[in-house]
């Protein structure tokens, strides 16, 4: 129990500090900035993986830690309760990508030895490759609406006086959002479709 707790934390750690990297990448190579905060990056994808992988409090978990962290790097602050749903909650919101995911890799090998020891055998089938690159989609898909929906109540909030008067608050919170996480949403789908399989199957034989 113990080793899987270290292991764990070793997970969560290693999905923190890549999801900076990924960050700190995006910011030199495409250094956009919406005039209210909001970028393009793949700080997202670490988190969907790991929540895919281990389920969505580990993914939660990590998201929490990867929002606070990323308040060292220019955040857009106006208040405490603005920074705390525009960074923590919303990065904390991406874990849910692993709601409807597989069973967590943590479950299935508690779940392998049932009945007095004895080996169950639908713990051991891998699942296809098309079934985890669905289940990669899906988790973005569930995370990345997830934040998007953090930082849509976060604009008409915090933000909604600067909506043009002839425009209804939540379309434009809406639409300035959806300006940068469509297309952060997009490429970090892509991406976990691609490596989900791999790490996967790396991680379930380990």
């Amino acid at each position: 129990m113990r080793d899987v707790r270290i292991r764990l934390i070793a997970e969560i750690g290693l999905a923190v500090a890549l999801s900076l990297a990924l960050n700190a990448v995006f910011t030199l190579l495409i250094p956009f900035r919406m005039p209210a905060g909001g970028s393009l990056s793949l700080i997202m994808l670490p988190i969907v993986v790991l929540a895919l992988t281990r389920g969505s409090l580990v993914g939660i978990t990590a998201g929490l830690l990867v929002g606070f962290s990323d308040l060292m790097f220019g955040p857009y602050i106006i208040s405490i309760p603005q920074m705390l749903l525009d960074y923590p909650i919303a990065y904390g919101l991406v874990g849910l990508a692993g709601l409807f995911a597989l069973r967590p890799l943590s479950q299935e090998k508690a779940a392998s030895n049932h009945a007095g020891g004895q080996p169950d055998p639908a713990a051991k089938q891998v699942p296809s490759i098309a079934k985890l690159v669905f289940y990669a989609v899906l988790g973005t898909a569930i995370g990345g609406l997830a934040r998007f929906a953090a930082h849509v109540f976060s604009g008409v909030i915090f933000f909604g006086q600067y909506a043009p008067d002839v425009q209804n608050v939540w379309l434009w919170s809406a639409l300035y959002n959806i300006s940068f996480m469509g297309p952060n949403t997009v490429a970090v789908a892509i991406c976990a479709a691609l490596a989900f399989p791999l790490i996967y199957r790396v991680v379930r034989t380990a």
